[in-house]
């Protein structure tokens, strides 16, 4: 019998969903007791549990009962909007789970870093029902979205945690002067004023380097493609501007940073501004999902800022219809957080700890 043959809740909730059964104390499996979901209301989950033990399973359940219309698991009337943050930092090949709604029909939108996208692309392209619901295309920053503070956080932070690099005088420098003029910020200008710079050779490389990095997660203005398109003899026009961030209701938009060249404070600051770029563009609810969040939330100053975002987000859910969604194998990313979400679920957990 599917949840539609049974009694209505909508005199108690007029949306909730399926997560599961209760099998507790039941002789009789046939008819297990539904657990049910309350998406009628923003609300946060942490979800912890060792490897394999079905963290990214129930997140994808709680997303799908956020996005999805189905009568034979629940009742939903106006469907909200959905984004998964993941990274695996130790294996740059895997896939976010939740992109297999795509299966159920949900349009799923994969943003991934530049450098691993020919890795990634095929992997998320295996998956069934990918043809027709699921896009895989590069993290590109535009420049209307890379403001001064933004860029400052995505320069600022290093593999070096602990100390500030000599570089970042000379970059913040530049940003201040940029601020005061008021103009515009632009990554083309940006790049430019730091070229003039003359420093020491090896400060300036690993400015350099990290300018790189960051270029790497930022579009290229059309003027810039139009030459570059002049100077190889190609006749097409410059890729038009597309928003990333931009979605439907009942729709999923995943940022997996899996790379090997990205560490995990850049993570934490690349899903600091996408985040914050996906809450302003909304304009419906929005479920945010962390999958393998012990993979990037770690004791750095670039996770705290990030946490501090979230505790934010939490804290104001039922202000910015935001559900969060915490899937982790430890649970002491957060105690903030952990304090404040409103449903935990544990999964084979021995340790008294």
């Amino acid at each position: 019998m599917s949840l539609a043959d049974k009694p209505s809740g909508s005199d108690v909730l007029p949306q909730y969903g399926l997560l599961g059964f209760n099998l507790e104390d039941q002789d009789d499996h046939s008819q297990p007791q539904p657990i049910m979901l309350n998406t009628n209301a923003p609300n946060s989950a942490f979800i912890c549990g060792s490897q394999g033990s079905g963290k990214s399973h129930t997140l994808s359940c709680m997303l799908e009962n956020c996005l999805l219309k189905d009568d034979n698991t629940g009742t939903l009337q106006a469907p909200i909007k959905g984004v998964v943050l993941h990274c695996d930092i130790d294996g740059a090949g895997s896939t976010a789970e939740a992109a297999r709604l795509c299966f159920r029909g949900i349009k799923v939108r994969v943003l991934v870093s530049r450098s691993n996208y020919h890795a990634l692309e095929p992997a998320y392209e295996k998956f069934e029902g990918a043809e027709n619901n699921l896009k895989v295309v590069p993290l590109l920053l535009q420049d209307h979205q890379v403001t001064v503070a933004r860029m400052n956080k995505l320069m600022a932070f290093s593999e070096t945690e602990g100390h500030v690099p000599l570089y970042m005088s000379v970059i913040q420098r530049i940003l201040r002067e940029m601020a005061l003029a008021g103009n515009a910020f632009t990554i083309t200008e940006l790049e430019t004023k730091i070229h003039a710079e003359t420093n020491d050779k090896g400060q300036t490389s690993m400015m350099n380097l990290r300018l790189e990095l960051m270029k790497g997660f930022c579009s290229e203005p059309a003027r810039q493609q139009a030459a570059k398109a002049s100077r190889k003899g190609l006749q097409h026009p410059p890729i038009p501007f597309e928003n990333v961030f931009n979605s439907e209701p009942a729709t999923l938009t995943i940022i997996d940073l899996s790379d090997p060249f990205v560490d995990a404070s850049t993570v934490c600051v690349l899903f600091d501004i996408c985040l914050n770029i996906k809450e302003n563009c909304s304009g419906s609810g929005l479920a945010v999902g962390l999958d393998e969040a012990h993979e990037y939330l770690d004791r750095s100053s670039a996770a705290a800022t990030f946490t501090d975002h979230l505790l934010t987000t939490i804290r104001e859910q039922r202000h910015n219809a935001t559900r969060v969604l915490i899937a982790t194998q430890e649970p002491t990313i957060s105690e903030k957080l952990l304090d404040l979400c409103s449903v935990s679920i544990v999964y084979r957990f021995t340790s008294p700890a």
